[in-house]
This record gives structure tokens, C-alpha cells and sequence, in this order.
């Protein structure tokens, strides 16, 4: 809707001059030529702003500011006087009036001015409706008093009311999902679609039409037009998690619906508008990938307007009580338990381990520590137990004296996906694309993960006659 503004103003030329220029600019202006039946009609009806001259028969501008604000005070108010009679506009603006024009004035400074107030006016609103949604424990919840943590929750309060790109960026398990929801709902597309896409968890090949849709007869089983994900999330948003994933053959039709809001369909021949918000996560370091022409800078640029960086949470370790007591709160009702705490010297133990898997590690530890417990209270024993993953001998037995062998998580876990990948691998004769789909990954996921490991798949291909 246009916005609505008022013009209170005596010279009944002058107004309708000012009434004109501003509905030319597709505002819905309304002209009135006294203070008094302004502030009837703003008792009456709703205005997102006023612009009032200060020097009128009756009530004058000053007297009527205070006034207006009283009975409209979501409108933002703009002064206009004469020369002569700056310092009344001055006092204005100190009474609460957003800016004030000294007559006579340029249409091109009357629209900047106009549409800046339009623009504060917005952003309170969203403000207060932000604050209110936080109080209420409306939408997710981002959970932390660490330094680190506050920045990240007062950078979701800058963006979520806007409709910039963001690009959420962080190890994988700190949190980015709960922020991409948190920006989502606290965003004026809160009720409408909110679609996720999981770009590495789709094989190439299905990854275009997925996203992008496709026409009846586009390819070999195409029996039927079918919408993407970007039309199925119009209107909302649509969050694209391991973005560092995207073939770099799709980023620039990627790049036309971040930049023009526009898609094609697979096998289309025309482009379809679409109204969307993109929310963009990733684990990866997208400027390592665009420097080795992995990632276009352009679309990297583009993701980022507005972007959020997740701490790690080995660095923001104070945040650890807040997030066992978040945690055992979901846990409870879940595992049928009603512990109260971690003690002492299990919080410790948490203190000492470097989570190599972020929040989701911690969250798994508290209820592997929740369903072995047999108190009210998270004992060292029950975290020593809940934090032994290696497979070296009963759960909770310590190593033997002398032995290296208790070594770190995240070695043990990249062994055992090292031992999974060769596995699959042998299984599938080393057809890649067979031991991803046992692995339950995509094929690109495999293949970085073979990258990373050092693998050689040709080692474990099917010999004739085997």
C-alpha cells in the first residue's frame, strides 16, 4: 500500500502544488488547510506521516505538533515555515518533528527528506515488533550472553526486518539454522513460506531442476511441469544451507534470482518474477573458494549484504551453562528424566573439551549423558561417559595406564569417516556415485571428502573376474 501523508497547509495553492508532486511520486496525499481540521483527521484516520506548515491561522504549527503526536504518534512529522520563521522550526524539531523545510524548497530535497522519514518510521515499527517477538519467546532461540553471541543476536535484530540477502557463515554445528529460522521470523515474512534446501545433500544432475523447476517434457522423465523450490518459496523466503556446494555451472542462474528476482525453469523458455528473501548458509570460507575460482565473486558479493559470522563454541565457552540448561530443558520430557544440572565438576569437563562438533556435539553429549544417568544431577562420571565416542572399549572405560590411545574427538571422528568412506568405497566395487548413495550423501560431498582424506578410489575399483 502507498504510504499516506498528510498536508496540513493554509495557502491552498501551495499544498496542492505539494500534494501533487508527492502523489506523482506514488504517495497518497491528503490536504487539509488547518491545524485544527488536521488533527481531526488523524483522530480519524491512519497517516504514516504529516507535513505541517508552522505558521497557521488558529493553532499554530508548534502547538498542533505536540498534539498530532498524541493522537497519531506513529506518524513521523515534517515542518515547513518561511525564512523568517526558522527558529520556530527549530523548535519544532526539538519538540519531536523529524526535519523541517525553510520555504521556498526543491521537490528533489521535499522527496529525500520525505522518504527517509517513511524509511525511520519502518524501521521503528520493526523494531518494536522485534522486541515484542523477544520478549514473548516468540521464534527460535538464539542462546548466549558471550560477547561474541550478543553481536550475533544484535546483527539478526538489524536484518531481520529488512529484505536484504544474508549469508550466515560457521562451523558445521554452531547454530546457523537457528539463526536463518530466527531471521524468519522475526521478518515481515514471518507468515509466509519459509522453504530450506540442502545444496550438497542433492545429486548435480536433479540440483537445477530441484531449485529452479522444469517444464512438461524438458528431459526424460519430465512427464509433468514442476515448480522449484525458488516459485514454491515466493512470496517468503528460502534458506540455501551449504551454499559452498552450489556447481559452479548454476551459480549464474543463481546469480539472476538473487540479483533480477527472477527464475527459469528447466526446458522454459521465458523468465518467471518471483518475490523472495534469500538466506544463505555455509561452513566453508567462500573467499578461499572465489579466490580458486570455485565460488563467482559476483554471487559472493551479492549473498553477503548482510552477513552473519557464528563463533565456534570452544570460543565462547562462558556460554556453556546457558546452553545445558537450554538443553536439559528440551531433554527432560524427551528421555523421561528431570535433572536439574550438571555438577561441578561435570561443567569441568565441558569446559575442557575443545567440540569439534559445536552446540549439536554438545546437545548429543547431554542426552547420551541424560539417558546413562541415574540422579537429578549431570555427574563427571555420566559427561566422562557421554563424551567417549572412539569405539576403544565400554562406554566410559577409561584407557589403560600408559596408553595414548584416549586421544581427541575430532581425530577419532575423522578416522571413523575416513573407515566409513573406504568401506562404502569397497562395498560399491569404488564407483563413487553407488557409495555415496550408501554413504546417504551427495556425489560432490563424497568427492571432497575423498579430496580431504587423501583417498585413491581407483584402488578399490572392481577387478574383472572378482
Amino acid at each position: 500500500m502507498p504510504a499516506r501523508i498528510l498536508v496540513i497547509e493554509d495557502d491552498m495553492a501551495f499544498g496542492a502544488m505539494l500534494a501533487e508532486a508527492l502523489a506523482s511520486r506514488g504517495y497518497e496525499p491528503v490536504q487539509v488547510g488547518s491545524a485544527e481540521e488536521g488533527l481531526a483527521r488523524v483522530r480519524a484516520e491512519d497517516f504514516d506521516l504529516v507535513i505541517t506548515d508552522v505558521m497557521l491561522p488558529g493553532m499554530d504549527g508548534i502547538e498542533g505538533l505536540s498534539r498530532l503526536k498524541e493522537a497519531c504518534p506513529r506518524a513521523e512529522v515534517i515542518v515547513m515555515t518561511g525564512y523568517a520563521a526558522k527558529e520556530k522550526a527549530l523548535e519544532a524539531v526539538r519538540l519531536g518533528a523529524y526535519d523541517f523545510f525553510a520555504k521556498p524548497f526543491s521537490l528533489a530535497e521535499m522527496e529525500v527528506v520525505v522518504r527517509r522519514a517513511l524509511e525511520r518510521r519502518a524501521l521503528v515499527e520493526e523494531l518494536s515488533r522485534l522486541k515484542s517477538a523477544m520478549a514473548c519467546g516468540r521464534g527460535p532461540v538464539i542462546v548466549g550472553q558471550s560477547p561474541a553471541m550478543r553481536a550475533v543476536v544484535d546483527m539478526v535484530r538489524r536484518v531481520a526486518p529488512l529484505d536484504s540477502t544474508v549469508l550466515i557463515t560457521g562451523e558445521s554445528g554452531s547454530g546457523k539454522e537457528v539463526v536463518a529460522d530466527a531471521v524468519q521470523s522475526l521478518s515481515r515474512r514471518s507468515q509466509a513460506p519459509f522453504i530450506k534446501v540442502n545444496c550438497a545433500a542433492i545429486p548435480e544432475n536433479l540440483l537445477e531442476s530441484e531449485l529452479f523447476g522444469h517444464e512438461k517434457g524438458a528431459f526424460t522423465g519430465a512427464v509433468a511441469l514442476k515448480k522449484g523450490k525458488f516459485e514454491l518459496a515466493s512470496g517468503g523466503t528460502i534458506m540455501l544451507d551449504e551454499i559452498g556446494d552450489m556447481p559452479l555451472f548454476l551459480q549464474p542462474k543463481l546469480l539472476r534470482a538473487v540479483e533480477q528476482k527472477q527464475v527459469e525453469r528447466v526446458g522454459g523458455a521465458k523468465p518467471i518474477d518471483i518475490d523472495i528473501r534469500i538466506v544463505a548458509a555455509t561452513n566453508q570460507d567462500l573467499q578461499t573458494l572465489v579466490a580458486e575460482k570455485k565460488f563467482r565473486a559476483d554471487l559472493y558479493y551479492r549473498l553477503s549484504v548482510a552477513a552473519i559470522p557464528l563463533p565456534p563454541l570452544r570460543e565462547r565457552k562462558e556460554d556453556l551453562p546457558l546452553l545445558c540448561a537450554h538443553f536439559l530443558e528440551r531433554i527432560n520430557p524427551r528421555v523421561g528424566v528431570n535433572l536439574r544440572g550438571v555438577s561441578r565438576e561435570g561443567m569441568q569437563l565441558l569446559y575442557e573439551h575443545d567440540w569439534p562438533g559445536n552446540v549439536r556435539q554438545l546437545a548429543n553429549t547431554l542426552e547420551r549423558a541424560a539417558i546413562v544417568s541415574s540422579g537429578d544431577v549431570l555427574t563427571a562420571a555420566d559427561m566422562a561417559r557421554a563424551l567417549d565416542v572412539s569405539g576403544r572399549g565400554p562406554v566410559g572405560a577409561p584407557a589403560p595406564a600408559g596408553s595414548d590411545e584416549a586421544g581427541n574427538l575430532r581425530d577419532t571422528l575423522q578416522d571413523m569417516e575416513r573407515n566409513m568412506i573406504l568401506s562404502a568405497l569397497v562395498k560399491s566395487g569404488g564407483v563413487q556415485k553407488d557409495a555415496a548413495r550408501l554413504l546417504g550423501i551427495s556425489p560432490k560431498n563424497l568427492w571432497n571428502k575423498i579430496q580431504k582424506h587423501r583417498i585413491e578410489p581407483a584402488e578399490y575399483a572392481a577387478r574383472p573376474g572378482a
